[in-house]
């Protein structure tokens, strides 16, 4: 656990961000996502809900992850206590899953980009590429890994083909930290890998700060986007 101190601040500090996994039982994995994918648009639909989007992992079809965001606490009970989550989830996708979803606990350290004609993700679609690069950051240098991630924003939601680019750090463990990043195909992010914004930040100022090096999670988004 990190010091109070680096406890990084959020623009939106009771916003909740929920990342939620399900793995699929092999003979069950189009069930589960059809399942999933009947509950988005009444949660959208929820109080309080900011996003609500469902990605598949690439490599394992099996696994399902729920991305959300929520205004804060009030809202997110509010959620889990309404009849579709009992109908969607606990009654018709638990009995088809491996194991009980894992869920984790986030909060947004980026502003939300507002800019009216940004291009948007799709569902399904084939050349499309959602990421999530995980980061586990030594002690004492989560503030210093914050700025240079931080400063990654602006320019990487500038870049062609770039549809999201979101920063987080976990609530249960501030030493982590992830983004969300969703590209038009694997050319953009190629690209976006080999600019001089990436090396300076990333590859100069982050890798050297963390436990091991980062990991990332290649994803197929399955519900369209609701923006």
């Amino acid at each position: 656990m990190e010091a109070a101190g680096e406890v990084s601040p959020s623009p939106a500090p009771e916003q909740v961000t929920v990342l939620a996994q399900f793995i699929a039982k092999p003979d069950r994995v189009d069930d589960v996502c059809d399942t999933l994918l009947q509950l988005v648009e009444p949660s959208r639909a929820d109080p309080g809900n900011i996003s609500y989007d469902l990605h598949r992992l690439k490599n394992n079809p099996a696994a399902i992850y729920l991305m959300a965001n929520w205004a804060d606490w009030a809202a997110y009970d509010g959620h889990m206590a309404t009849g579709h989550v009992r109908t969607q989830i606990n009654e018709q996708a638990m009995p088809d899953l491996v194991a009980a979803p894992m869920q984790s606990f986030a909060r947004p350290l980026s502003t939300p980009d507002t800019r009216q004609d940004r291009p948007r993700p799709k569902a399904s679609a084939p050349a499309q590429v959602t990421l999530f690069p995980f980061f586990t950051i030594k002690p004492g240098e989560v503030e210093a890994v914050r700025q240079a991630h931080l400063a990654m924003v602006e320019p990487t939601r500038g870049e062609p083909g770039c549809l999201d680019y979101d920063l987080y750090q976990s609530r249960e463990d501030p030493s982590l930290m992830f983004f969300y990043e969703n590209w038009t195909d694997q050319d953009a992010l190629t690209r976006h890998m080999n600019t001089a914004n990436f090396y300076r930040h990333l590859r100069g100022e982050v890798d050297a700060r963390l436990v091991a090096p980062w990991t990332t999670h290649t994803m197929t988004m399955v519900s369209q986007p609701a923006r």
